[in-house]
């Protein structure tokens, strides 16, 4: 870097990381929006993400570490400042001059030379003294109280321990084949090997990670998209779909919906977000599918004809996604938790007076919350007026994701760990953690 991409690059890193710790910003869409990080030249570009994610990821342990070494807490814009230099020097091993020269000249740029002193000596001092301390800190760390208290009681110490070992590191790139069935062995044999990929299942390949899927192959051509093989289980399960007519409730950015019309079904593609239906509707035409889109509430929403099925991916903390988005731990509390949960029960009762008798309800999140998956079925089935009951899934259907210590050929819901693949041993790298349920209306 030059000395001018160099501290640009830090002030960009610097709003990116100071929007998602105080304005409960999402990191994936700061990058889309950030301009200047798009300017920046690809070696940049690449660095300011770098830097940013380790943050976010190890903020837990970045924290312990600074708080350790200054007497009051800094304003949060200094704040901001001092754990991208700590970030560089105990995560990226930036050298020492380089990382604390460009953290008092970003302190100097943002707030004058008012506290370049504080952010001189805390960095001074971190990179003599704060390996050792750093080192003692535990990925668990990173957990904030509320979910470390919730997934130990649920999930249990050891769970917890892999999941956030799992966060560390940058998740790998899972890809869904266009056309695809159980039988296409040839076709998917053809695909891992010009994607250098392997093969998860028969629907799903994984690949390492890479700074622009666009110029992977296949990717023009619509050939695949991107999605977590996990994400990939809801609409499998909802069964053969060919000439069905299925509604996929919060369907962006389409993942499940290009599977649905891949299968044959009619799919209408229901999302509230205009944004996110562009998003959708310009996936889609990637891809050469067609359904029938539409931006509205879930709840308001009527369908013209009762149909075969309806997929929900309802709303939620996606806290299963820690491995691709640590971020969506930041800023959440249990009064967000319990919001969320009334709109998943609303959006869920709403979408079962939608669909003929006999039908199917696909049920899923991508949280690691009871309160978000079990608690939400119980309120679903014991509604008199939903007429829902359990259709319990076959071990067959889930296939790489069924309990490896289930003796029983069936189970009445998927709650999937992100250590799941790690621990039946599929793939180290684990996957989306996610809950399922599978419903038919009397």
């Amino acid at each position: 870097m030059t000395p001018k991409t160099d501290i640009t690059s830090r002030k960009i890193s610097f709003e990116i990381l100071h929007a998602i710790l105080n304005q409960g910003s999402l990191a994936h869409e700061l990058f889309t929006a950030q301009s200047a990080w798009g300017e920046l030249p690809a070696r940049d570009r690449a660095f300011v993400r770098v830097l940013v994610m380790s943050c976010v990821r190890q903020y837990g342990q970045l924290t312990i570490c600074i708080d350790s070494f200054v007497k009051r807490p800094p304003k949060p814009r200094i704040r901001t400042i001092i754990l991208l230099g700590a970030a560089q020097l105990l995560i990226l091993k930036t050298e020492p001059h380089a990382a604390i020269h460009t953290s008092v000249s970003l302190a100097r740029a943002l707030a004058g030379d008012a506290y370049t002193g504080l952010v001189n000596g805390v960095l001074r001092t971190i990179s003599r003294s704060g390996e050792n301390l750093f080192q003692a800190t535990n990925p668990s760390d990173n957990l904030p109280k509320f979910f470390k208290q919730d997934w130990s009681k649920n999930w249990g110490e050891f769970a917890v321990q892999q999941i956030m070992q799992l966060a560390q590191s940058q998740a790998p790139l899972d890809i869904t084949l266009k056309n695809t069935s159980s039988t296409d062995v040839d076709f998917i044999s053809d695909w891992t090997e010009k994607l250098s990929a392997k093969s998860l299942s028969a629907h799903s390949v994984r690949c390492e990670p890479v700074a622009d899927v666009t110029q992977l192959p296949g990717y023009h051509e619509g050939q695949w998209w991107v999605q977590d093989c996990t994400a990939a289980l809801p609409a499998r399960l909802m069964g053969t779909v060919s000439d069905k007519n299925i509604i996929d409730l919060c369907a962006a950015p389409g993942g499940k919906t290009a599977q649905l019309i891949s299968a044959g079904a009619h799919v209408t593609a229901i999302d509230h977000s205009a944004t996110r239906i562009n998003r959708l509707s310009d996936n889609l035409n990637r891809l050469s599918l067609e359904a029938n889109i539409i931006c509205a509430d879930g709840r308001d929403y009527i369908p013209e004809n009762p149909v075969d099925g309806v997929l929900l991916d309802a709303p939620c903390s996606a806290t299963g996604t820690i491995r691709r988005r640590p971020d969506v731990l930041i800023g959440k509390t249990p009064t967000h938790i319990k919001q969320l949960q009334s709109l998943q029960i609303e959006l869920g009762l709403a979408a079962a007076k939608w669909i003929k008798s006999g039908g199917t309800l696909i049920y899923a999140t991508c949280s690691l919350q009871k309160q978000e998956g079990e608690e939400v079925l119980e309120a679903l089935i014991s509604n008199e007026k939903s007429g829902l009951i359990l259709d319990p899934i076959k071990r067959e259907e889930a296939d790489i994701f069924y309990p490896s210590n289930r003796v029983e050929d069936t189970i009445d819901y998927l709650r999937i760990l992100p250590n799941q693949l790690l621990t039946n041993g599929t793939d180290n790298r684990g996957n989306d953690g996610f809950f399922i349920a599978r419903l038919t209306v009397k």
